[in-house]
């Protein structure tokens, strides 16, 4: 009797926090059983196979779903997405792998046991330093994941806690460092998350009575104000710092939105053409046009992928911010939501201002050189933005221009004093 093959479970890579979840679960760290949201041809085959392998950002697995066949119900259409639960096999932990993997731990093979854990995405303030006290050792878990409250990058906050745990050494308490994956949710699962990694390695978690004031914090680093020193030690202020320099050093996006023929990307050039010619910053033009004949090249005018647009255009100045770098942007970027994912990957290690180019429809249509708004009314082009396709009017613009009434330099040094007055730029540009 001759058997047919199982068949192979697909392969799909979530979103992060997901990810983190899953990493975690193989771990053995929270709930092994968890649900993905997939496309409903993935859930299909997976409910097939009865696995589905997860892999990370760069395609290499991450684990395995075995797929619960009573709850791997789909629960959206064919064109749509379904959601698989299963539980997440864990088996023998893989060597470590990925950035800063001499400091991976598995908590079944590293335990801590009697030590004190201060548990956390950030460098740790002085408060949660006294609570853990200098009796018992001190394990400091880095958390290394997204996170619903931006801070400094796991590169930046691994320096700032090597540092103190050298600094401990120097007075004979004994202190360690590991790294963990793990989401930062914003919520009350956090704490709850943290206690669960501190048990995870035989370790007490340090509850202290008092917490420094994030918001404080970031409130003085962004104004360049007196930063509450006693509050943080060196180490760790010096990590908030490298993550919010003074504004004058930190990358900036300014991100043009507004309909074609707006005059968004007129403006955005002399905005550019200005910043090169009074400053030393390094400034870099995004502009929608150029990027759909290069970095988007292939992809049509489908919402789908006008948002992928988007999002391209968001990563690659993220990526530039990151790095200290301004980029001015001017997509028509028509969606509220994929306006904001661009604003949240940018303000993870840079900051955001949004400029509306308010034209009228009318007044874009009657500019049109290229006559596209005339193809779009006689449904040529379908999927049009402002004829065929909606724009979502952006409440939360730092700036709204209408080019009807202002002319290319008025708009121009509008921008330029809002990021003035902002502080990214010196005073007074000429």
């Amino acid at each position: 009797m001759t058997h047919s093959p199982s068949p192979q479970p697909p392969r799909f890579t979530p979103d992060a926090v997901t990810l983190a979840e899953v990493e975690l679960a193989r771990l053995g760290i929270g709930p092994a059983e968890i649900s993905i949201n997939v496309p409903a041809d993935i859930g299909s085959k997976a409910r097939a196979a009865g696995r589905l392998v997860v892999t990370d950002r760069e395609g290499a697995p991450a684990g395995t779903l075995d797929i619960h066949g009573s709850t791997a119900e789909a629960t959206g259409d064919d064109h749509g997405t379904v959601a698989v639960r299963g539980t997440v096999g864990t088996g023998d932990a893989d060597e470590p792998r990925g950035p800063h993997s001499s400091l991976r731990a598995h908590p079944g093979k590293t335990r801590f046991d009697g030590w004190s854990a201060i548990v956390s995405h950030d460098p740790p303030d002085t408060y949660t330093l006294r609570a853990a006290g200098t009796d018992r050792p001190l394990l400091f878990i880095v958390l290394d994941g997204p996170r619903e409250r931006p801070g400094p990058e796991t590169a930046v906050t691994i320096r700032a806690v090597l540092t103190l745990r050298e600094e401990l050494r120097d007075t004979g308490q004994v202190a360690d460092v590991v790294l963990v994956p793990a989401p930062h949710y914003g919520d009350h699962r956090d704490d709850a998350l943290a206690v669960a990694i501190a048990e995870s390695f035989g370790a007490d978690l340090v509850r202290p009575a008092l917490r420094a004031d994030h918001a404080a914090l970031q409130e003085g680093l962004d104004g360049g104000g007196q930063l509450p020193a006693a509050e943080w030690p060196a180490p760790s202020l010096e990590a908030w710092r490298r993550w919010r320099p003074p504004r004058h050093e930190r990358g900036l996006v300014v991100f043009f939105t507004g309909l074609s023929g707006s005059g968004k990307s007129t403006v955005a050039r002399a905005v550019v053409d200005r910043l090169n010619e009074t400053t030393d910053r390094t400034v870099t033009l995004l502009d929608g046009d150029l990027v759909r004949r290069n970095l988007s090249a292939g992809l049509g005018f489908s919402r789908a992928d006008r948002d992928r647009n988007v999002e391209r255009i968001g990563f690659v100045a993220a990526e530039i911010a990151r790095h200290g770098g301004l980029v001015v942007c001017a997509p028509i970027a028509p969606f509220a939501a994929t306006r904001a994912r661009v604003r949240q990957m940018v303000s993870a290690t840079g900051d955001f201002v949004l400029i509306h180019v308010a034209t009228p429809v009318e007044e874009c249509e009657r500019r049109d050189r290229k006559g596209l708004y005339a193809r779009a009314r006689a449904g040529e082009l379908p999927d049009f933005t402002g004829i065929s396709s909606p724009y979502e009017t952006p409440r939360d613009a730092d700036l709204v221009l209408d080019t009807t009434h202002v002319s290319v330099d008025e708009a121009r040094d509008a921008v330029l004093g809002l990021l003035t007055e902002g502080g990214w730029l010196p005073p007074h540009p000429t």
